[in-house]
């Protein structure tokens, strides 16, 4: 059984990564911290727990 989780916590591993749509020029992008793991599409940051996997909320665009 501790093989089987062990495969299972492998194949769940989030790794950073950027791509850029050359025809729309859009930019989609996951990160990763010890607390959260990020989408990012352009400027728009969609933060998901990373112990529970949960949505947690979105950044807000502060303008002076």
């Amino acid at each position: 059984m501790e093989d089987l989780w062990r495969l299972l916590n492998c194949a769940a591993t989030i790794r950073p990564f950027t791509y850029r749509d050359r025809v729309t020029g859009q930019k989609v992008s996951v990160s990763i911290s010890p607390y959260y793991t990020v989408l990012a599409v352009d400027s728009r940051e969609y933060y998901f727990n990373r112990d529970t996997g949960e949505f947690d909320g979105t950044s807000v665009t502060v303008e002076g």
